[in-house]
């Protein structure tokens, strides 16, 4: 309300021959303010109801205001860190090559700061990024350990990020090795559409867990896995090959099958996929 308005509530004008300005009692005179104020403020708060309603059903949002393109490098990733700083409730990240350097999934240093502020974070992973970058399971395990859920699969369709499941964050095309274009999708049918083919890939795909959540060993004798036979049976989990599994550990290829074979062995497992069925009923994964 303006000065001027106010002052001509605070005063009156008798009906006298001469013109001439009285006070007005302040009681009355500020509970005329405030219910009129009161009055405004009910109006402007109807008003944004409305607003809200009308935003969150898309009503309000052209068809160029869906689809959002952010480009530049500096820009992507800006965006990005906002999108991750402004979750309160869920991010959902499917992750595969190509990358823009060798490490791979190690690159997202602000995910433990949204794990630190309770928002749930899920993560499926190609199987080629733990087999290409070197990296890759290093970095995908300090994740999990902050809370992440991790889950692994064959093939993923493309690069995608979510956030509270009301936006979509994901590369300008599929291919797309390097970070100089990027789209972020608001609600609409497509954004419906992407979280619905995550939903369908986190069904499918293999979890993977950090050692330290694996149980201590028991007193009588049973056998239970150093840290290396862990890692070795969350890599034989994600279904990687004998091969990639060496060189993540840095073991040499008749190693790493002589280790197997004894996971094998001592799990009474006949195949790798029994051997990991086993791990995960025994609280080994």
């Amino acid at each position: 309300m303006s000065s001027q308005r106010m002052q001509s509530e605070l005063i009156t004008r008798p009906p006298t021959a001469t013109p001439q300005l009285l006070p007005v009692a302040p009681d009355a005179a500020i509970e005329a303010l405030v219910r009129r104020q009161e009055s405004e403020l009910e109006r402007i708060r109807a008003l944004a109801t409305a607003w809200v309603a009308d935003f969150r059903s898309g009503r309000s949002t052209g068809p160029t205001e869906l689809i959002e393109i952010v480009s530049g490098a500096d820009a992507v990733l800006s965006r990005f860190d906002q999108l991750q700083r402004a979750a309160t409730e869920e991010v959902q990240v499917l992750d595969t090559p190509p990358y823009v350097a060798a490490t791979g999934p190690d690159t997202n240093d602000l995910e433990f700061e949204v794990l630190a502020r309770g928002v749930s974070c899920k993560a499926i992973y190609d199987r080629a990024a733990l087999e290409q970058a070197p990296n890759a399971v290093t970095a995908i395990l300090r994740y999990v350990a902050a809370g992440e859920q991790a889950r692994v699969t064959s093939e993923l369709p493309l690069k995608l990020a979510t956030f509270d499941r009301r936006t979509a964050f994901m590369p300008l095309a599929i291919d797309q090795g390097d970070i100089a274009s990027a789209i972020v999708v608001h609600p609409c049918s497509l954004l419906d559409v992407l979280l619905l083919v995550f939903d369908q890939l986190w069904q499918q795909a293999t979890p993977l867990t950090a050692p330290g959540s694996l149980r201590a060993a028991q007193e009588d004798g049973t056998f239970e896995p150093t840290e290396n036979d862990r890692r070795v049976l969350v890599l034989l989990a994600s279904g990687m090959k004998d091969q990639a599994i060496a060189r993540h550990l840095g073991w040499s290829h008749r190693t790493t099958r002589r280790r197997i074979a004894a996971l094998m062995a001592a799990s009474g497992a006949e195949t790798r996929f029994q051997a990991g069925l086993h791990a995960a009923r025994a609280g080994w994964l």
